[in-house]
């Protein structure tokens, strides 16, 4: 027979994460909103145990269990669990504590943490009350044995599962002696300095994970220098959202679950198209459910001070980052910056060859949110603004009989790839690609090579390896790109303070010749709810811009024909600024 769980919360996040956690194990649940609600339904049924959030309000801290404990509807004592966000509240706990109540668990939790606190009351009488907050972390940690019965010191790597100021919990490579003492270094980056500490073996044992095993040391010894790293962590994750982590608790098991059906699927299908077709016929639910979740997650934390911000995004990578940065090349792309800079040409021709039938990845999981990052609406937008960039040079094309365009940090120059290919090209162009990372200027080379001659042949191109500051300093340069009849930059801009922007903006536009257009593209400020995708997840972070930031970049330039916005298209991920010389 299931046993039988009364949760006491008003939070809707913790309600669905509790519960499903604790159907999982196969108990029954109720839940109560309120205390008024819990005691209707202690008359109701009988419960084998209670959890109860003692900062709900209404509740008036344990007023509730305090009205249950006193009345008839508990005359066994039944055993409750309170749950709280506030470590290190001695009032309540000793409050607690005279009501029989000696458990309590910390937010955020893990849930073998939260799963075995249940299942010992359920089983047991409570015997202890933690005195010590304890966080759930993921940090890269080396464990180093002294031991007699190894010729020399042995090195075990792994991760942590936990950390209080009196131990931590780990996963290893390899199994721990029981007796031994170790010491330890965990390697907090990037936010945190290594620390590093001696340390006994509590316990270790194999773990549920094949070939990994489990470990609780005790701490012995923390050198001055490292404690204050310890408790600076501890202090940080103490002053997490507690919507933010049970929403991410929600994320992270969704996307698992979705990785095991995935998973599963890859076991008895190695044929890649039933993979895509397997993906077409699921990924729109999926991905309904992925932009809801963080949009509420941007919701959250769009307004945070910026080191209340770099906490909660540690958090979010160490919770989300096996599942949506190690194993997703584009994503891992993104976070590593191999170039420099996370929208670098590599990244954005993932976005223009991934965006709609192909697939990238071995995996249809890994092909799945490839495909995802792929398709959130700013990736759509890039996708949109080069096919506005080829209908504008075709513009251009037909204004003149020798058209001068420069693409200013020109990237991949997919746009202009396209209309060769296309065979568009069929007036005399002189096309100047200005970028500061040479491989993107060395892609765009090759790629010209390889189309063929006719579709060419009215194409004069040069390729300009040089720095964006450059544009301002070298008389030498901008005297070699006087009398463009075009002029159009994007993504550099998006990184530019406001003194940078309006200086370059300046010195572009006096490159036109008379009837010549610059045109400028920023993310825009409006439809960026997905920045928890791309900014707090892969560190892509972007200055969103207003029209009315952008047209201040304007303010000093004289001679103009037309200033506007061009209107792409609706939900369009940036803003594009048009300057009529």
């Amino acid at each position: 027979m299931k046993k039988s769980v009364l949760v006491i919360d008003d939070d809707q996040v913790v309600i669905r994460t509790v519960e499903r956690y604790l159907k999982t194990c196969e108990y029954h649940v109720e839940i109560a909103q309120s205390g008024r609600e819990a005691v209707k339904k202690m008359k109701r049924s009988n419960f084998e145990l209670i959890i109860a959030d003692i900062r709900m309000p209404g509740m008036g801290d344990l007023a509730t269990l305090k009205r249950i404990r006193e009345s008839n509807l508990d005359k066994e004592k039944i055993p409750a669990v309170i749950i709280t966000g506030y470590a290190g509240d001695d009032d309540s706990c000793k409050k607690a504590e005279k009501l029989g109540i000696v458990e309590c668990i910390y937010k955020p939790f893990d849930l073998e943490e939260f799963i075995a606190v249940i299942r010992r009351n359920l089983g047991l009488p409570p015997k202890y009350k933690r005195t010590n907050l304890r966080i759930e972390v993921a940090f890269p940690v080396e464990v180093k044995i002294k031991d007699p019965s190894y010729i020399y010191t042995k090195t075990i790597n792994g991760e942590t599962v936990d950390l209080s100021e009196a131990g931590i919990g780990v996963i290893l490579d390899s199994l721990l002696p029981q007796t031994s003492k170790v010491s330890i270094c965990v390697n907090a980056v990037p936010h945190y300095e290594p620390f590093q500490a001696q340390a006994s073996i509590v316990w270790s044992r194999s773990f549920f994970k094949n070939g990994y095993f489990r470990a609780g040391l005790h701490f012995l010894k923390i050198e001055d220098e490292h404690l204050p790293i310890l408790k600076k962590i501890l202090k940080d994750h103490e002053s997490l959202d507690k919507n933010f982590v049970f929403l991410l608790k929600e994320i992270q098991q969704f996307l698992q679950d979705v990785k095991g059906k995935f998973d599963n699927f890859d076991k008895v299908n190695k044929n890649q198209q039933k993979q895509i077709d397997f993906i077409e016929t699921n990924k729109k639910e999926i991905f309904t459910k992925l932009d809801t979740y963080f949009n509420k997650v941007w919701a959250i934390i769009k307004d945070f001070e910026r080191d209340k911000y770099i906490v909660h995004q540690s958090y979010y990578q160490r919770v989300l980052g096996y599942l949506l940065l190690e194993l997703i090349e584009t994503n891992r792309h993104v976070y590593q910056k191999p170039l420099g800079y996370p929208g670098d040409f590599i990244m954005m021709n993932y976005i223009y060859d991934y965006h709609k039938g192909n697939y990238l990845g071995n995996s249809a999981y890994e092909k799945l949110i490839n495909n995802y990052t792929c398709n959130i609406p700013i990736s759509c937008s890039n996708i949109r603004r080069k096919d506005f960039l080829k209908k504008i040079i075709i513009e251009a094309l037909e204004k003149s009989s020798d058209t001068k365009i420069l693409s200013f940090a020109c990237g991949p120059a997919r746009e202009l790839l396209e209309l060769l290919r296309e065979g568009k090209i069929n007036k005399l162009l002189v096309f100047k690609c200005l970028d500061p990372e040479k491989k993107a200027l060395d892609y765009i080379s090759t790629e010209i090579n390889k189309i063929e001659l006719s579709k060419k042949m009215m194409l004069s191109i040069e390729y300009l390896y040089r720095d964006i500051a450059s544009i301002i300093r070298d008389k030498n340069l901008k005297k070699s790109l006087q009398g463009q009849d075009l002029i159009y930059a994007f993504g550099i801009f998006d990184y530019l303070s406001e003194k940078m922007a309006s200086r370059l903006t300046k010195e572009l536009y006096e490159l036109l010749q008379y009837g010549g257009k610059l045109v400028i593209f920023n993310a825009s400020s409006k439809n960026n709810s997905y920045r928890a995708y791309y900014e707090l997840l892969g560190e892509w972070n972007m200055v969103h811009r207003t029209e009315e930031q952008m047209l201040s970049w304007t303010k000093d330039i004289g001679n103009t024909a037309e200033i506007k916005f061009e209107d792409l298209f609706k939900g369009n991920s940036y803003l594009c600024l048009s300057i009529a010389k």
